[in-house]
């Protein structure tokens, strides 16, 4: 889960849809499907333009809104891990490129390019075997336990 940190309920209630595209949003959240179902995720996060790389197997951009200056960067079992990344307030084009490491583990590359203008559409910029985008992406999702 990637959100700023005014949002009280960051997990989005994910459907069918969302699980096939691999990520279910809204303003200022996003939650990403990772490759692994299980195991562990090395993250890194950059300010500035995504730059491709070989080795990644998902590459997933979505419009993102900070508000309050800081963006926070959790797994779903890992609530308030204390992991904030200052962000000046404003639109972004937030890009998730991922890719195996092992049986285990995976690698998780977050960039956070600023944008004058909020982006309307998200894209799956490369889907590995499990993704089956449909043409037209889901743009919103529902609180998780909401929905």
């Amino acid at each position: 889960m990637v959100y700023d940190k005014d949002v009280a309920l960051p997990g989005c209630d994910w459907t069918d849809e969302h699980s096939d595209q691999g990520f279910a949003r809204r303003e200022s959240t996003v939650n990403f499907g990772t490759i692994l179902e299980f195991g562990y995720a090395d993250v890194a996060v950059s300010r500035g333009r995504y730059e491709y790389r070989e080795e990644y197997e998902r590459i997933i951009a979505v419009p993102f809104f900070v508000s309050s200056g800081e963006v926070i960067v959790d797994g779903p079992d890992e609530m308030e891990s204390g992991r904030i990344i200052a962000l000046p307030p404003g639109h972004y084009r937030l890009v998730a490129a991922q890719y195996d490491t092992s049986d285990d583990e995976e690698a998780i590359d977050l960039f956070f390019e600023p944008v004058a203008e909020p982006l309307e559409r998200s894209a799956v910029l490369l889907a590995d075997e499990d993704l089956h985008p449909p043409a037209t992406l889901i743009e919103t999702a529902q609180i998780a336990g909401e929905g």
